[in-house]
């Protein structure tokens, strides 16, 4: 599926965070904009928003472990960038952008591109 950026977007957080399976969270509050991200703080001490989906939970609550491998890098783009929608989650894409890059972006910044037959 290919999209096209309607709005621009520019991520806040240069650092994003990295896990793998197994690693410990510490779990933050959830986020009001866009429902089922949650801040979590890494291992390494780097704080960022994480898919609630890719957590699992300890019965004392502030503690998690993660699932599977997770990136939270976000792509740069610009109004009228043609991205291939790898996959979404909580209202956001995970795409390739035309110059090979990755990175998440929020559903809301783009339009789905017509498939010629």
């Amino acid at each position: 599926m290919k999209v096209k950026a309607i709005n621009s977007h520019i991520s806040n957080y240069p650092n994003p965070i990295e896990f793998q399976p197994g690693d410990k969270l510490i779990l933050g509050e959830l986020d009001a904009e866009f429902e089922g991200w949650i801040r979590v703080e890494t291992e390494d001490k780097n704080r960022g928003w994480a898919p609630v989906q890719y957590i699992e939970p300890t019965s004392r609550g502030l503690i998690g472990y993660a699932k599977c491998d997770y990136n939270a890098c976000e792509l740069n783009i610009d109004r009228g960038d043609v991205l291939v929608v790898l996959k979404e989650l909580n209202q956001w894409y995970y795409v390739q952008n035309e110059e090979g890059r990755f990175g998440w972006v929020p559903v809301q910044c783009t339009s789905l591109l017509e498939e010629a037959h």
